[in-house]
């Protein structure tokens, strides 16, 4: 018997398990729907379209970058190693967790050029986390370089999030990672 509601949470959760492994064209209402307890009608009460609910998991992931890895790059209590470690750690555990691998740059390479309202959403992750390596890289860079050091590192981050999904193999972003945090000692 199917739930007769469920937390908004627990749909964003499940709903980004689902678009992560079958991608946003793939995955469907119904899937999502069963991967809650609920009947697919049941999901339109919850969000009136896939393009919606995709927008609500995009924020979620967002925001959840936002309060918990970004933030401690503002972090001045810390030195800037410690930031880029406990930064470099949380994003590690995401990517090569459960969601192997980073929604905001699959669903972008997905849709870019189909959905635009997901481009704009998917732009504002990337330009939250340039500017938190930025912050955290200006102890080591001037303003300009530290901002082209962390296009570089968020660039590399995604290649190797890429090639690590590409050869199931989490040395790729590790290594990656690595790297990043050599190039602000």
């Amino acid at each position: 018997m199917p739930k007769a509601k469920v937390s908004e949470t627990f749909i964003l959760n499940q709903a980004l398990k689902i678009f992560s492994q079958k991608s946003y064209y793939n995955a469907t209402m119904a899937d999502i729907a069963q991967a809650c307890g609920l009947l697919k009608g049941s999901m339109y009460h919850y969000y009136p379209s896939k393009e919606d609910l995709m927008k609500a998991v995009i924020a979620y992931v967002h925001e959840y970058f936002n309060k918990e890895v970004f933030a401690h790059a503002y972090n001045t209590k810390l030195s800037t190693r410690e930031r880029l470690r406990k930064m470099g750690e949380l994003t590690e555990k995401m990517f090569i967790g459960p969601q192997e691998g980073c929604i905001m740059g699959n669903i972008g390479i997905e849709t870019a050029r189909v959905i635009p309202e997901f481009s704009e959403l998917i732009r504002n992750f990337f330009d939250d986390w340039m500017n938190a390596l930025t912050f955290v890289l200006k102890d080591k860079y001037s303003e300009k370089t530290a901002r082209e050091v962390a296009e570089q590192c968020v660039s590399e981050i995604e290649g190797a999030v890429m090639m690590m999904r590409i050869y199931n193999e989490p040395r790729y972003l590790q290594d990656a990672l690595k790297r990043i945090a050599k190039r602000a000692y």
